[in-house]
């Protein structure tokens, strides 16, 4: 059986406490005993998951102790990207630093003593609430099953949206004109596929949101839309999921054909743009039966489809996939500035 989002997210939180960058930063700032507590309260939620989920449906209360749980496991991410970011932060800083940036940082946060202390109050936030939450699954029943310390490959996922800021986006200027290029040639397909391939999330999803947005795109195709698919493919969650994002509409109550009828009426005869957000499934009757599902557009539209997977990218595309390469030094130094120091720090260590 598939696993779950949540059970995913788990995974991926556990994978990122197991990595070398993140030791070794949790060493710098001596927070080793707070993380291992973590682990191991994250690791007893996470044996419980699977039951948990499969249970949901059956008991509201459930439900609710998951969405809380979710909440939890996105800010534990957050805290450990904290803590990896600041220590990357530490060794550019130590780089290319100036002595005013030096004096700057010592009254900051950025001051190892005072970090220390401000990370440690929210991994003892976190902790508390992930042990208020493990204890409270005592009173589902729920079973437990073996699993691996530490976390696999399996990544976690956010939600991802269509907006996007393009002062944030850095070095995606050539990809995005290479894309645009082949949405704006002439073709005579009902429904043409295009892959963007990387194995960063971040860059597939900034780069597909500069295509999404760009004027030329949005004369191109009558309809857009963007759904960020689930992890199995979920053909009914999918469908849903497009008809929300053009009509705002929740028919989750609805059965599939119901869904499909729907989704039909809305694309039909129209030349769409469809974004499939983070695409893992390698299920071809899957990938069919939503290409079935879409297949009343208007000639001319065209899915693009963001993935790590070539796998996934030669089962769907009929463009070539388009591989996005990682950045520049030059840009992948303006990328981390942007993000990882203030308007002051900026000034005093550029």
């Amino acid at each position: 059986m598939a696993e779950s989002l949540l059970f995913g997210v788990a995974q991926g939180v556990l994978g990122k406490i197991a990595s070398p960058a993140l030791q070794e930063a949790v060493a710098i700032y001596n927070v080793e005993d707070q993380i291992r507590e973590l682990r191991e309260t994250l690791t007893a939620i996470k044996a419980v998951l699977s039951d948990a989920e499969a249970q949901k449906e059956k008991n509201d209360r459930l439900q609710v102790w998951l969405d809380r749980l979710q909440h939890v496991f996105y800010d534990a991410e957050d805290v450990l990207d904290e803590i990896e970011c600041e220590a990357l932060r530490k060794q550019v800083i130590s780089r290319y630093g100036s002595v005013k940036g030096k004096v700057h940082r010592f009254f900051s946060l950025s001051n190892p003593l005072m970090f220390r202390v401000k990370i440690s109050q929210k991994i003892k936030e976190i902790r508390e609430r992930l042990s208020k939450i493990c204890t409270e699954k005592d009173q589902f029943g729920l079973n437990t099953r073996r699993t691996v310390t530490g976390g696999g490959p399996t990544p976690s996922r956010k939600m991802t949206y269509s907006l996007v800021n393009k002062l944030d986006v850095v070095g995606r200027d050539d990809d995005k004109e290479t894309i645009i290029e082949m949405l704006m040639q002439p073709d005579d397909k009902n429904l043409s596929v295009l892959p963007i391939v990387g194995i960063g999330g971040m860059g597939k999803t900034a780069l597909a949101k500069l295509v999404y947005n760009d004027d030329r795109v949005k004369e191109q195709f009558e309809l857009q839309l963007w759904v960020c698919v689930p992890e199995d493919f979920n053909l009914k969650k999918t469908i849903d999921g497009i008809i929300k994002d053009a009509r705002c509409q929740d028919l989750s109550n609805f059965d599939i054909q119901q869904s499909q009828n729907a989704l039909q009426d809305i694309i039909k005869d129209k030349k769409f743009l469809l974004v499939l957000g983070d695409v893992w499934c390698n299920d071809r009757g899957r990938w069919k039966d939503l290409r079935d599902s879409l297949a009343e557009g208007a000639s001319g539209s065209t899915i693009i489809v963001t993935t790590r997977s070539v796998e996934v990218a030669s089962i769907m595309h009929t463009h070539p996939m388009h591989n996005l390469k990682g950045l520049s030094h030059e840009d992948s130094m303006i990328l981390f500035k942007k993000w990882a120091f203030d308007e002051n720090e900026k000034e005093a260590t550029c």
